[in-house]
């Protein structure tokens, strides 16, 4: 493949992927469960809120299974 031929496949598909790649509204993002949109790992990893979705999540499936 040629240079030009390069270039103008590398300009097609950046339209392409502009196209389909939209930042992400505020309210989108924000964590579904304490609201924040952001978090170090280690405040996710500890989150007293998330711990305790997930364990919800978990008993009302285990409930489904039984």
């Amino acid at each position: 493949m040629d240079a030009k031929k390069k270039a103008r496949l590398t300009r097609v598909l950046e339209r392409i992927g502009k196209g389909f790649v939209q930042d992400i509204p505020p309210e989108l993002e924000a964590c579904e469960i304490c609201r924040k949109t952001e978090c170090t790992q280690d405040e996710w990893i500890a989150c007293g809120n998330r711990i305790a979705h997930a364990k919800c999540l978990e008993e009302i499936q285990s409930k489904k299974q039984s």
